[in-house]
């Protein structure tokens, strides 16, 4: 049995789901989301498929797997970086009731279990938030196009893995490896003898 859930709203209604647990599966596409100043591009859509199971105590564990593919930026040249998604999720929900019932008006020391559990209101589990850090951890600190990427020059900015030999001369380039002679010329700015 599925979960009771609108697949466009990425949202579950946790108050239907049966003691032996449901399926989840949603597709949605990228428009779908929302997610603002995101540093990266959604290609297609994603998919979210695996369980809800209901805890013992008061609580939900979401077992499921995210998979589809991001659109990065290399950090050197600026070209696209597909990045395919094939992530697993193990996470635990609980009422946001018990985490304000908890000693200390709320606040706790954190312990390795707690770094898997979140936080639900109403009965319904808002899965964009999960999907947005299940991303956000897939993302590659520095995004290359290959580990050999030469990047661009900091002289023309041309791209270096398309035109090595772009003519600058190597000895009147900037010191300082800015990246920003293309704009200086462009803005007529010229460099005084220091």
């Amino acid at each position: 049995m599925s979960a009771p859930h609108d697949p466009s709203a990425l949202c579950v209604n946790l108050a239907a789901v049966p003691s032996h647990g449901a399926r989840v599966a949603i597709s949605a596409e990228r428009g779908a989301f929302g997610f603002p100043n995101a540093d990266f591009e959604i290609v297609g859509g994603l998919r979210l498929h695996g369980r809800i199971d209901r805890l013992e105590r008061d609580g939900f564990r979401l077992r499921a797997h995210l998979g589809g593919e991001l659109r990065l930026e290399c950090v050197r040249c600026l070209e696209p970086v597909p990045l395919p998604l094939d992530e697993g999720l193990d996470l635990v929900y609980l009422p946001r009731v018990a985490e304000s019932a908890a000693p200390g008006g709320g606040e706790r020391a954190l312990d390795a279990t707690d770094m898997n559990v979140s936080f639900y209101d109403d009965d319904r589990l808002e899965l964009a938030e999960t999907v947005w850090e299940q991303l956000h951890l897939a993302l590659p600190v520095k995004p290359l196009c290959s580990t050999d990427c030469l990047g661009l020059c900091s002289s023309c900015g041309a791209d270096r893995n398309r035109r090595p030999g772009c003519g600058c001369d190597e000895n009147t380039r900037r010191s300082d490896r800015s990246g920003l002679g293309a704009l200086r010329d462009l803005a007529g700015f010229t460099q005084t003898p220091g």
